[in-house]
């Protein structure tokens, strides 16, 4: 499971923007350890703590150092000048195990305590150090860190072998969520019509007169047409009305015996 520094992080300096909400996991040792089940760098705590106790069963060290850095992400261990200290004890350990996405809270706790089950009976110490908490533009807090993290791996070169866990605490500032912002479709459709139009209306400005305006229109054309019919039906009664020849006795009073007779 040794492999070189730069093997062992590329995978977290290549995903250094992938989720603001998770945070990195290393586990390095001067023991050898066998092969993790799982070597993808976007997993769930639940998936990173059974790696671990898988990795940790046999208790193979006298010291173990689980170390929490609360605001911790995968950008930071990414600037290795920010973290000398951290990447030259990943250079000397035997064994390392790291995985850049680590989704969910994970519980120091419960690796604590699994380490003093199966180191029960054993002379293995297990210590457990907060970092000062990580702040968006503190980086000398990161780097302070790294110095006080070396004190205490020194210490523990002297005195035999090691396994560190480093991980994120709770974090102790909100992170950055994307909001979507969705314009409404009236709006954004009624801009891309006007704008349209702008474009029709500069290309004909400059047309002459008879081909920027329409004269004859087809509701012009249908209304001439019933204007003829209809005077064509003047016409037409008015010649009828002319033609109609009645004489003048046809107006006078009948004075035949008939007439008197009804008069009687």
């Amino acid at each position: 499971m040794r492999l070189s520094t730069t093997g062992a992080l590329a995978a977290l300096c290549a995903s250094a923007r992938a989720f603001s909400d998770s945070s990195p996991f290393v586990l390095f040792s001067t023991a050898k350890l066998s092969e993790p089940a799982s070597s993808e760098q976007l997993q769930s705590s639940s998936q990173v703590v059974r790696s671990a106790k898988d990795l940790l069963r046999s208790c193979p060290t006298t010291r173990y150092l689980l170390v929490s850095q609360s605001n911790l992400n995968v950008a930071h261990l990414a600037a290795g000048e920010a973290v000398p200290n951290f990447y030259q004890s990943l250079e000397q350990a035997e064994s390392r195990f790291s995985v850049a996405e680590v989704a969910g809270h994970l519980d120091v706790k419960e690796l604590s305590n699994y380490i003093r089950e199966v180191c029960d009976g054993k002379s293995a110490s297990v210590d457990e150090v907060d970092l000062e908490p990580l702040a968006p533009t503190q980086s000398a807090t990161l780097k302070e860190n790294d110095d006080h993290l070396a004190l205490i791996l020194d210490q523990y070169a002297t005195e035999g072998s090691y396994t560190v866990i480093y991980t994120a605490g709770p974090r102790t500032e909100k992170p950055k969520t994307y909001t979507a912002e969705f314009q409404d479709s009236t709006h954004v459709e009624l801009k891309r019509q006007l704008q349209q139009f702008g474009k029709r209306a500069n290309v004909t400005s400059n047309l002459p007169l008879f081909e920027k305006y329409q004269f004859f229109t087809p509701a012009i054309f249908m209304g001439l047409l019933a204007l003829v019919v209809l005077l064509s039906i003047l016409y037409t009664g008015i010649s009828a009305l002319s033609s109609l020849e009645v004489s003048y006795g046809a107006f006078d009073k009948e004075m035949g015996p008939a007439a008197q007779k009804k008069q009687q």
